[in-house]
């Protein structure tokens, strides 16, 4: 197979400790910030940015173009962004619904044009 292979998947760092990280990990690990805890019926704020451990460029040949937050496996929204004028962070108002009470999971991900998909996730308990 030929071809980059940072495309042929999604893209994890190889640990969750940013001082452990390398640098494309630190410049392309989607950083998620939300509640750990919420209650079902309650709106909650979710920030996933990227370029937090180490700066990423943002040019029209080296950008992020979108980023995708989940809930478990459950799309909850997709930002685009336009190199040079949009920094690589989206910021998503969620709603916790009574059908995803229990232990869950967001998941993040955010596209580079040079070095593919990469993703992240953070658990999240809804009561």
């Amino acid at each position: 197979m030929s071809g980059n292979p940072l495309f042929r998947g999604l893209n994890r760092p190889g640990s969750s400790n940013p001082e452990d990280m390398n640098d494309l990990e630190k410049k392309h690990t989607p950083v998620i910030t939300a509640p750990d805890r919420v209650s079902k019926g309650e709106r909650f704020e979710v920030v996933v940015e990227t370029g937090v451990y180490m700066q990423h460029p943002n040019e029209y040949g080296h950008h992020f173009s979108w980023i995708e937050l989940y809930l478990d496996d459950v799309l909850a929204g997709r930002v685009y962004l336009q190199p040079v004028i949009a920094a690589p962070k989206a910021v998503f108002l969620l709603n916790a619904a009574e059908d995803y009470v229990g232990k869950r999971k967001l998941v993040a991900r955010a596209f580079c044009n040079l070095h593919g998909t990469w993703v992240s996730e953070k658990p999240i308990d809804i009561e």
